[in-house]
C-alpha cells in the first residue's frame, strides 16, 4: 500500500470514529461503541480500510496498558486495601459459580467437563478497558460502586495466570511447571512489597535533571509505565497489572499530575485502538448467519454474569443498587478471554467453529456493554436519585456536625481567654 493509500485510509477510519462519537454522544452512549462501530465499518468484514489487524491489536493492548497506568495515578491505596473483601472473596466466588453453571450447562447439553469448565472461565472475566473507560468517562471511579468493581478487575487481572495453568493441565499440555509457577508468585510479592514501601514514602521526588525539559519527563512517564508493564510480562504475570503498579508509585511522587496531564492525549489514541481492533474482530457474515444465536448467547452471558456479581456483592454487604449497578459494569467478557479462547483451541477444547463462535460473542458483549449499562442506569434511575438523596442529606448533617464542633471550639477558646485575662 502506498503512503497516499494509507493516508486516506487513515482519514477515512478518524472521520468515521468523530462522526460516529458526535452521534452516540448526543444520544448519550459512551465513546467505546463508535470506536468499536468504527472498527466494524473500517475492519475486514467493512470496507476493508486496515488490513494488519495484527498491529492494530498489538497498539489496542498499549491502549490497555496505559488506561491501567493512569487508573493506579488516580487510585487510594488505603481504599483499595479497605475493599480486599469484595475484591478477593467476590471475584473468587464469582469465577466458582460461573465455572459451576457452565459445566452443568455442559453437563446438560452433553459436552465435555473440560469445555464447561473453560466457557466458565472465559465468562468470568470482565473488560479493564471498558469498564474503567466507562467510570472514567462518567466520572464514576471513586464511587464506592467503581472501586469495587475496580478491585475485582485487578484480583480477576491475577487470575488469569492460575487460569492458565489449569487448562494447560486438563487440556494435557504436560507437566506443570513449579518453577514457572514459583517465579510468578515471588515475583508478584516482591513487587507489591517494593510498591507498597514507596506508597509509604509521599511526595518522594524525581531526580531535577530529569525534571528540567518536557522531553525527558514526557519519555520518562512513558518508560515507568511500560517497563512496569514489560516486568509483569516477564514473570508471568498481566501486563496492564504491572502498568497499574507503576502508575500507583507515580501517584506518590512530586511529578503524577504532570504526568497524568501530558500524556492523557496519547492514553486516549491509544485506548481509541483498542476498541476499533475489538470491531475488527466481528466478522459481519458470520453475524448474519448466526444472528439468533450470538443474540441468545450474548444475552445470557450479559444475565448471568450480572446476577452472579450483584448476588455475591449483596452477599457480601452491599445494597441492592451498588451491586446491580457493580454487576452491570463487569456483565461483559474481558479481553483476556480472547487469549484464554485462543489456547482453548490450541489444546483441542474447541473446535474452529467454537472459537469463531466464542469470539464472536465476546467482541459483541464488549461492544454492546455500553448499552447494556445505560439500561441497568435507567432501570435503576429512581432507586439511584433516592440514594444520591441520602447522601446528599448525609452531607448536610456531617458539615452541620462540623460546624456545631467548630462553633463549640471557639466558645471553649474564648471562655479559656477570658479565665486567663481575669
Amino acid at each position: 500500500m502506498e503512503m497516499n493509500d494509507v493516508l486516506l485510509a487513515l482519514v477515512a477510519v478518524i472521520g468515521c470514529a468523530l462522526t460516529f462519537a458526535f452521534t452516540l454522544r448526543a444520544l448519550r452512549i459512551p465513546a467505546a461503541v463508535a470506536y468499536i462501530i468504527t472498527g466494524i465499518v473500517a475492519g475486514p468484514s467493512g470496507f476493508g480500510l486496515v488490513t494488519d489487524y495484527q498491529l492494530l491489536t498489538h497498539m489496542g493492548e498499549l491502549g490497555v496498558i496505559m488506561l491501567l497506568f493512569f487508573v493506579g495515578m488516580e487510585v487510594s491505596l488505603p481504599r483499595l486495601i479497605a475493599g480486599w473483601r469484595i475484591a478477593v472473596v467476590g471475584t473468587t466466588a464469582q469465577i466458582i459459580l460461573s465455572v459451576g453453571v457452565c459445566m452443568a450447562g455442559a453437563w446438560m447439553f452433553g459436552w465435555s467437563w473440560k469445555a464447561g469448565l473453560l466457557f466458565g472461565f472465559l465468562i468470568s472475566m470482565s473488560s479493564t478497558a471498558v469498564v474503567l473507560t466507562l467510570l472514567k468517562d462518567a466520572d464514576e471511579l471513586e464511587l464506592p460502586f467503581g472501586q469495587n468493581a475496580l478491585g475485582i478487575l485487578l484480583v480477576q487481572d491475577i487470575a488469569i495466570v492460575p487460569m492458565m495453568i489449569i487448562l494447560g493441565v486438563v487440556g494435557g499440555e504436560g507437566e506443570i511447571d513449579l518453577m514457572k509457577i514459583g517465579i510468578q508468585i515471588g515475583g508478584g510479592v516482591l513487587l507489591l512489597a517494593l510498591v507498597a514501601w514507596l506508597m509509604r514514602r509521599p511526595n518522594w521526588r524525581f531526580p531535577l535533571a530529569l525534571k528540567q525539559s518536557l522531553d525527558k519527563k514526557i519519555l520518562l512517564g512513558l518508560l515507568l509505565c511500560f517497563s512496569a508493564a514489560a516486568l509483569t510480562a516477564e514473570i508471568g504475570l498481566s501486563a496492564p497489572f504491572g502498568a497499574f503498579l507503576a502508575g500507583m508509585v507515580l501517584h506518590a511522587s512530586d511529578q503524577a499530575e504532570w504526568v497524568e496531564d501530558h500524556l492523557r492525549s496519547l492514553y486516549v489514541v491509544f485506548v481509541a485502538i483498542f476498541f476499533m481492533s475489538v470491531g475488527m474482530l466481528v466478522s459481519l457474515d458470520f453475524v448474519y448467519a448466526n444472528m439468533g444465536v450470538l443474540a441468545m448467547i450474548t444475552l445470557a452471558v450479559f444475565l448471568l454474569n450480572s446476577g452472579i456479581n450483584a448476588v455475591i456483592l449483596r452477599l457480601l454487604g452491599e445494597t441492592w443498587t451498588m451491586a446491580l449497578l457493580t454487576g452491570g459494569l463487569l456483565s461483559q467478557i474481558g479481553e483476556f478471554s480472547f487469549l484464554l479462547a485462543s489456547m482453548g483451541l490450541g489444546l483441542g477444547l474447541l473446535t474452529q467453529d467454537g472459537h469463531q463462535m466464542v469470539m464472536a460473542v465476546i467482541a459483541l458483549s464488549l461492544m454492546l456493554s455500553p448499552l447494556w449499562m445505560l439500561a441497568v442506569r435507567l432501570t435503576l434511575h429512581e432507586e439511584s436519585r433516592v440514594m444520591e438523596d441520602s447522601a446528599q442529606e448525609e452531607r448536610m448533617r456531617e458539615k452541620a456536625l462540623l460546624a456545631q464542633l467548630e462553633h463549640e471550639q471557639r466558645h471553649e477558646g474564648e471562655t479559656l481567654q477570658q479565665r486567663s485575662k481575669s
